[in-house]
């Protein structure tokens, strides 16, 4: 999704009426629905229905339309309050009436009735979800953002807070869960693990973690984000095994790839696991490099690194700043939704260099997890060092 895009009527003329605006309104809402269960779908949860409650279900018109758009029944319930229903099912499970939520759902929520799909007016709106409405978001895309930078936006040079992320390479790896538990307990989520295979970076010190550790840190806690740089020989032999390990964000090594059509082939992948993608580059890689690739709208994170990969408590390296700025304005322009990310050399006063060039998220490592006082303070001194 895309924070800065506003709704927007296409197409409007002079013949078209209040009630063609109205009508385009629930269109819209019902095709945003059918995007959702296209995106569950291409994720590998499948959905064969749509329950819904509340308001919506007092209406034939929207209950058909949502049923058309999206190909799917529409499943009414006895009791269309769903905030009430729901915290009735806890109630009873809390109480003891019900063993579990699952026992609860089945006994509480009964169907009324199902509001099938009309096959000739979804083959119509087919048509044009294929054809306009997919399209429409990147289309209007750089209008959005033009005007959220206008009425001051969430764009670069904003005062908003960055995102800390801490990198588990320089953490107390006999000891993963309970760092992990400090990340959380100073209120960091978003985790950043590197898997190293000590093949492209040529050293035998250059080792790192597997998918084995991934699928621990996710038994561990369900609560954390994890980004997996994977700077490794073949990376595309990994997505599986990571997807279903646990991992988020897989974010290859752009120097791994030996053309674009490689790099955009193992996005395509990425997004097919279900996981976001991401590409890294080196501090000698020039951010011209990926243009092309950031066009594919097959990324949302770029990890610009601001040391040589493989080793913590590095330098930082200042031509980080000017990337950042150069792919903000090229992220600004072309109306991207790409998160910048800046990876190595954080302390308190690396960390406001980056963040006025336009960082979203700074991963860190030797700074949080050696730090004098605690991981919170760290993180603390990071986003509010002035």
């Amino acid at each position: 999704t895309d924070p800065l895009a506003r709704g927007a009527l296409v197409g409007l003329t002079l013949s078209h009426s209040r009630a063609h605006i109205w009508r385009a309104l629930m269109e819209a809402v019902c095709f945003g629905t059918r995007a959702c269960v296209d995106g569950l779908e291409s994720a590998g949860h499948k959905c064969d229905e749509i329950i819904i409650a509340g308001g919506a279900t007092r209406s034939p018109l929207w209950l058909q339309m949502h049923s058309d758009v999206t190909g799917k029944p529409v499943v009414l319930c006895e009791n269309i309050d769903a905030p009430l229903l729901g915290c009735a099912i806890l109630a009873s499970v809390g109480a003891g009436v019900h063993t579990s939520v699952q026992d609860a759902v089945t006994a509480m929520v009964r169907v009324s009735r199902r509001v099938e799909p009309n096959p000739d007016t979804a083959m119509e709106y087919e048509k044009i979800f294929t054809k306009v409405y997919s399209k429409l978001s990147s289309s209007v895309r750089p209008i959005s953002h033009a005007l959220a930078e206008l009425r001051g936006g969430a764009m670069a040079g904003s005062e908003k807070g960055v995102v800390v992320s801490p990198s588990v390479l320089a953490a107390d790896w006999a000891n993963m869960g309970s760092e992990i538990r400090r990340c959380l307990d100073a209120g960091l989520n978003r985790i950043h693990v590197d898997i190293f295979d000590g093949v492209f970076l040529d050293s035998p010190d250059a080792l790192t973690f597997g998918p084995q550790m991934v699928k621990a840190m996710r038994d561990f806690s369900s609560e954390i984000f994890m980004d997996v740089h994977l700077c490794v020989e073949r990376p595309a032999r990994y997505i599986d095994t990571l997807a279903r390990a646990g991992a988020n964000c897989v974010i290859f090594q752009y120097e791994a790839m030996d053309s674009l059509e490689e790099a955009l082939s193992l996005g395509e992948l990425i997004r097919a696991s279900g996981m976001h993608g991401g590409i890294s580059i080196n501090p000698s890689t020039s951010e011209q490099e990926i243009e092309q690739l950031l066009k594919s709208n097959l990324f949302s994170v770029v990890d610009i690194l601001a040391v040589e990969p493989g080793f913590g408590g590095q330098t930082f390296q200042e031509s980080a700043v000017r990337k950042l700025q150069m792919l903000r304005k090229f992220i600004g322009a072309n109306g991207l939704c790409i998160d910048l990310m800046v990876d190595g050399g954080m302390n308190s006063t690396t960390c406001q260099l980056v963040k006025k060039a336009g960082a979203d998220i700074v991963v860190a490592g030797t700074f949080l997890f050696r730090h004098a006082i605690s991981i919170e303070t760290g993180a603390d001194e990071l986003q509010n060092f002035k």
